[in-house]
């Protein structure tokens, strides 16, 4: 997937995120970094997440709650949740075309 690509698909599927893609890119491009393959992988992740409003609310929910935790370990375990259901949402998509196996 492209970074042309992946911008189309965001604005099909969740445009509410294009400003955040926008100025990720645009921060990359000022100063001279190579939009590559794990910044693609980053946003396909969250492209994933963002098409999925009940995922999205879930998440939003679950990182509140650790922000509102009066304790780490309470904290500990809301962000533990949030990387467990990105993992999945990671593990659904596939590989960039630069890993796949030959």
């Amino acid at each position: 997937m492209t970074p042309a690509d992946l911008r189309a698909a965001i604005v099909r599927d969740c445009p509410h995120r294009l400003d955040d893609y926008d100025r990720h890119t645009a921060r990359f491009k000022v100063r001279g970094w190579r939009f590559g393959p794990a910044l693609i992988a980053y946003w396909r992740i969250e492209h994933a997440i963002s098409s999925q409003p009940d995922v999205e609310a879930e998440l939003g929910r679950l990182y509140g709650l650790a922000e509102d935790s009066p304790d780490y370990a309470g904290a500990k375990d809301y962000l533990a949740q949030v990387s467990r259901i990105r993992h999945q949402i990671s593990a659904t998509l596939d590989p960039p075309k630069e890993t796949r196996d030959a």
